[in-house]
């Protein structure tokens, strides 16, 4: 974990294990929790993190050009 303190904002560099990790523990603790709105964007922005993580869908190359392959057509 590594924690960095600027002018106007903190960044907080975790890997996606840890970030799971305190996700869960986040959710979990969520009725204890509810008079911090805090806590709740700080879940909200690690789970936000962890789907861009796990997201590995790539827009093929020239998928909207002219000359892009054609799918297949059922009816011809």
């Amino acid at each position: 974990m590594n924690i960095t303190a600027e002018k106007d904002s903190v960044t907080l560099s975790i890997d996606a294990k840890t970030a799971d990790k305190l996700l869960d523990e986040l959710k979990a603790h969520t009725g204890d929790l509810e008079a911090t709105n805090g806590a709740r964007a700080l879940a909200s922005v690690l789970q936000q993190a962890i789907y861009q993580i796990n997201d590995d869908f790539r827009q093929p190359p020239h998928a909207f050009d002219e000359q892009a392959p054609k799918q297949p057509s059922i009816e011809e």
